[in-house]
Formats: C-alpha cells, sequence, structure tokens
C-alpha cells in the first residue's frame, strides 16, 4: 500500500475517498508504517553487512598497492584477493538476510482506524493483535529525533487513561501505545485523527 498517492502530504488515500468519516468501520483496511520506516528497518539490520562490506573493498584496495609484494609471504596478494571475495560474498548474503527479515517486519507491522479503536498488528513469528479504544486516549505525542528529523521519521506515543505519566520505553516499539516509526506527514495525519476521534467518543460516553 503506497502511503504516497492522494489526499495531499500524509492523508491516506483512502481516508480521501471516503470523505470526512476516513472509511472507519468493522473492515477498514490495515496500513503499513510507510516506505521511510521500511528503509530504516533495513538500515539497522544491515549494519553487519555493511562493515564486512567495507573490509572487503579495503582488502581489494590493499593487494593492489605495491607494497604488498615486498612482503616476504608466498601468495598473500592472491591470500587478500581471495579474502576480500569471501568478504563480499558474504555481505550479499547478510544484505539479502537483512532485507527479507526487514520485509517480513514491515509487512506484519500494521495498524487500522477502526470504528472504536486504534488496532495495531505486529509479529512475525508470534502475532501480536492491540485494540487501544479511543475513549481511553488521552493523548499523542509525536517524538522526533535528531536522525528522524533528517530522514522525515516520526515515532508515535499514544498516552491512554491510567497511563498519562508514563512515558513508554525508547529503547523499542514494542509497547502497547507506540507506533516505533512513521513517515513524517503520515504521523501528523495520524495523531489529528486519533484526537478527534478520542474527542467524539469522549463526548458520546459522558
Amino acid at each position: 500500500m503506497n502511503n504516497d498517492q492522494g489526499g495531499g502530504p500524509g492523508k491516506p488515500p483512502e481516508a480521501v475517498a471516503a470523505g470526512p468519516g476516513g472509511g472507519i468501520g468493522p473492515n477498514t483496511p490495515y496500513r503499513t508504517l510507510g516506505n521511510k520506516t521500511f528503509a530504516l528497518f533495513i538500515f539497522e539490520r544491515c549494519q553487519a553487512a555493511l562493515v564486512l562490506l567495507l573490509l572487503s573493498i579495503a582488502l581489494f584496495i590493499v593487494q593492489a598497492q605495491p607494497f604488498v609484494a615486498q612482503i616476504p609471504v608466498p601468495q598473500l596478494n592472491r591470500y587478500l584477493i581471495l579474502a576480500a571475495w569471501g568478504l563480499l560474498a558474504l555481505f550479499i548474503v547478510f544484505a539479502l538476510l537483512a532485507f527479507l527479515v526487514s520485509w517480513l517486519i514491515y509487512k506484519n507491522y500494521q495498524f487500522s482506524l477502526d470504528e472504536d479503536a486504534l488496532k495495531i498488528k505486529r509479529g512475525v513469528l508470534e502475532k501480536e493483535e492491540i485494540s487501544i479504544p479511543y475513549r481511553q486516549i488521552q493523548d499523542v505525542d509525536i517524538d522526533r529525533s535528531l536522525a528522524f528529523q533528517m530522514v522525515g521519521l516520526s515515532r508515535i506515543i499514544i498516552l491512554t487513561a491510567g497511563h498519562e505519566d508514563e512515558k513508554p520505553s525508547t529503547e523499542s516499539g514494542e509497547s502497547e501505545g507506540v507506533l516505533p516509526a512513521l513517515d513524517k506527514d503520515l504521523a501528523e495525519w495520524l495523531r489529528e485523527e486519533l484526537l478527534k476521534r478520542a474527542n467524539v467518543q469522549k463526548i458520546r460516553t459522558e
């Protein structure tokens, strides 16, 4: 699902098509966290692969230097080339694995604005589905670290009734009231939509 089409910055196309109600209801489709979040997931998991790539490049550069031939080690140049190609092969394997794991996590980490609650699905092997009723939402914070600001990402923290003073851990996105990374425009739209629906439900229940 493409988050960058239709409805202006950050506004999901299905919400625009459905009008002011935003297409709420029991069959509201789940949305992924955005293309930039997918890129972030890949980067977080390919750092080991990048180290292997740098080592491989370094060995290719070193083996081409004249001083290598002066080192009294038989076939040193050949060993360096073999090591460089070996590291390059490992880089490709690690990079593919990082991409596959990131894709699985990304495709299985979704949210939906249902009629009465925000629903979050996550997990690859151990599936988890969370439902946060709008009436329990007290506030929605947007957190942007310097790195997130540079790449246009935001972290959403949902404060619910009885937990207004408890800030979820910043070390992971596994807290119930946290979406770990969203495209900036999508995060702003979601915050506005959650607060609007929370206020509507509070008025209805009073």
